[in-house]
């Protein structure tokens, strides 16, 4: 009779149910429906032309069915993202289901267990949920840290530890390190291989407590990330959900257990996202603590010496602060604290970061072992890879004078460049240094460049969509021998047998020439057959275990998703452009909502009434663009991967930001009479805060 009874209000339920879906897509767009139909349509013809290029190697051709992907994908971003910002802001209610459900007796017994566990996380501090959290963390990695245990050692990784023990690597004199990495990565690689070398008579004992401290410390940040937006507001179950992502992604602890340049980087990333946003989200209060600021340069340092793009990327978001508007809607225009001091003191951050960073921590190194300086290439890795493309197109109709100018900087000869050419690594063309890297000469290849780029742009456009298509594109080449050049047809002929853009995660040794020599060296033993015999240990059992994991999952219908680049470093970012392009309606209000006063209105519908300001959004910013100029995107080999990995907690960060501001801001207007929008009336929970709580 129950259920009987409950007929009614099932399908009443259901009614309503049926309405809000109805009516996801139109209020998804509706008032700010032109930015958001750009943003939609824009992101579609991005990503169609992103997987022509990594699949054919061109982002054309430009016919009917080119048009017809487009369309289609657009409505299909366009009713994930409208369906996906409801869910986003959504709150957690008690739906007729819930009413019905049996009170079971286990249920019961879970639902009280759950309590007790809510009630003993209240009782501890900052602290204890911090280590808490951290510990489950770690236990969740745990069947990792025994399949990868002492850690994976990548390439370059190799090369470093070489460098920093003596042994010349690609020419280098014996005695000095590469600016080809950060110096200050290589002294700690190098540091601990050595200490562990001199202590235990095994380089890898040094290696392997580093990589345990470094994973300790990862679980420590990512652990901060989720107890941060749950106290700015984001609620528990967002920053539970991004907990249990943190704690179950393999992705996390396999790269983690990896000793490269990106994972160190990552261990002082994530405290500097955190001081950052912060700082931007409080109006630069935060910097009136001396403490504050010395932790900020700190990490600031770290995060930009650890990085071969981190000194852009951090410098560049610092510089944002000092434009950081320091009025609220709801302090009624009233700075907080004095605004050209907190203003002086992020410049005065930005520029100590900028010395300190560029000039200090190198010259510190170089106190210890000397540095080879090198990299002059870097800055033309993307030209140089058009210019290849170039001559691949048009190998005729180069004069003479520019194939001079070409061949007096590049290591690769123009006449070459069709033979080596992969447009999907910029490594055989731009090698590891220039063959003259004056100015004069830089100066005649970019007049040879732009004057090549303006007789014909279009090989610019293939061979730069080419080289980035991985960060955006959801299939891409089978063709995987990442060392050997790529014929074009060969590309073209191997397009119907495209594959998902997934990551690559490493969990094996590649082993250099110089890192084998230094194995060879530390047994005593000459002349190895093969070159690469001799190889640090590893648990090979526990690495194919970690990489069929990987594999499974890859494999997992709706889940697989989460595997793929572009879903983190384009699709994700888009759904969060398209969010902000939403913002004055999510911020206030519909239109026509009634308001107790002008004033109140005009309090509810200020742009920075209650949402982070806009310095704040400056790391994603620059993290994102700073993928543009690599060398590769396409992962043939998980060097794409590695670049990208700071999304996979990065990204989720700013969702739950955007949560915490929108939710904020719905209860500050539905305070001042504003009738809000559905998904964001519920009133504020128990366990929330709000994002003025310091």
């Amino acid at each position: 009779m129950r259920f009987i009874s409950a007929g009614p209000r099932m399908l009443a339920h259901g009614s309503h149910m049926l309405a809000q879906g109805r009516r996801t897509l139109i209020d998804g767009f509706a008032p700010s429906g032109v930015p958001r139909i750009l943003v939609c349509l824009a992101g579609a013809a991005v990503v169609v032309m992103a997987d022509n290029a990594a699949t054919h190697a061109d982002i054309g051709p430009f016919d009917l069915l080119f048009m017809l992907r487009i369309a289609l994908l657009f409505c299909l971003l366009a009713m994930l993202f409208a369906a996906g910002e409801r869910l986003l802001l959504a709150r957690r209610g008690r739906s007729v289901r819930d009413a019905l459900r049996p009170r079971t007796a286990l249920r019961a017994a879970i639902h009280a267990a759950a309590e007790r566990a809510l009630r003993w996380w209240r009782g501890r501090g900052r602290l204890g949920r911090l280590l808490a959290a951290t510990a489950l963390m770690a236990a969740c990695w745990l069947p990792y840290v025994i399949m990868l245990l002492p850690g994976t050692i990548w390439f370059d990784t190799g090369d470093q530890i070489a460098q920093f023990l003596g042994i010349s690597a690609y020419g280098q004199p014996i005695g000095t390190i590469s600016s080809h990495h950060p110096p200050l990565d290589t002294l700690v690689f190098g540091g601990v291989a050595w200490l562990g070398e001199r202590l235990t008579g095994d380089y890898q004992n040094g290696l392997a407590v580093y990589v345990i401290v470094q994973l300790a410390a990862t679980c420590l940040g990512l652990s901060a990330i989720c107890l941060y937006v749950h106290r700015i507001g984001a609620g528990r179950a967002a920053a539970t959900a991004m907990f249990v992502f943190f704690a179950v992604f393999p992705a996390f602890p396999i790269f983690t257990m990896s000793i490269v340049k990106d994972t160190l980087h990552q261990v002082v990333l994530i405290p500097w996202l955190l001081m950052v946003v912060e700082t931007a989200r409080t109006r630069l209060a935060a910097l009136r603590s001396a403490r504050w600021c010395a932790a900020l340069l700190c990490v600031s340092v770290l995060t930009a010496a650890t990085s071969a793009t981190g000194l852009y990327v951090v410098v560049l978001s610092l510089a944002a602060l000092p434009f950081t508007s320091l009025k609220t809607a709801w302090n009624h225009g009233k700075p907080r604290g004095c605004g050209i001091r907190l203003r002086l003191i992020a410049v005065l951050l930005t520029a100590a970061t900028l010395i300190i960073s560029a000039v200090g921590v190198p010259a510190a190194v170089r106190l210890v072992v000397p540095i080879a300086r090198e990299d002059a290439n870097q800055a033309l890795v993307v030209p140089m890879q058009m210019t290849a493309r170039w001559m691949l197109d048009h190998a005729d109709e180069a004069t003479a004078q520019e194939r001079a100018a070409i061949d007096r900087v590049n290591e690769v000869s123009s006449a070459a460049m069709p033979y080596l050419y992969n447009p999907y690594l910029a490594d055989p063309i731009i090698q590891y240094e220039l063959r003259d890297s004056s100015a004069d000469a830089v100066g005649d290849y970019l007049r040879v460049w732009a004057a090549q780029g303006a007789r014909d742009p279009m090989p610019y456009l293939n061979a730069f969509a080419s080289l980035e298509s991985g960060w955006f594109s959801l299939r891409r080449t089978p063709l995987v021998n990442a060392d050997a050049p790529f014929d074009l047809d060969m590309v073209r002929d191997a397009a119907p047998g495209a594959i998902g853009n997934q990551m690559l995660m490493q969990t094996w040794n590649p082993v250099s020439h110089p890192f084998a020599a230094l194995n060879r060296a530390l047994d005593q033993q000459t002349d190895p057959t093969p070159p690469y015999a001799f190889t640090p240990y590893a648990n090979t059992g526990g690495q194919r275990a970690a990489a069929a994991v990987w594999d499974a999952l890859c494999a997992i219908p709706v889940v697989s998703a989460l595997t793929y680049t572009a879903v983190w470093t384009f699709l994700m970012p888009l759904f969060l452009l398209f969010c902000a392009a939403g913002g004055r309606r999510r911020r206030g209000l519909r239109s026509g909502s009634p308001c107790r006063s002008a004033g109140d209105r005009d309090a509810t519908q200020r742009p920075d009434a209650a949402a982070c300001p806009w310095t704040a959004a400056m790391p994603l910013v620059w993290s994102l663009l700073a993928l543009l100029p690599s060398a590769i995107s396409v992962p043939l080999k998980p060097t794409a991967t590695r670049y990208m990995l700071w999304a996979l907690f990065m990204v989720p960060f700013y969702l739950c930001i955007l949560r915490a501001a929108r939710l904020r801001t719905a209860r500050q207007g539905a305070s001042h009479g504003v009738r809000m929008p559905n998904e964001a009336r519920t009133p504020l929970g128990k366990g929330d805060s709000t994002c003025d709580e310091d």
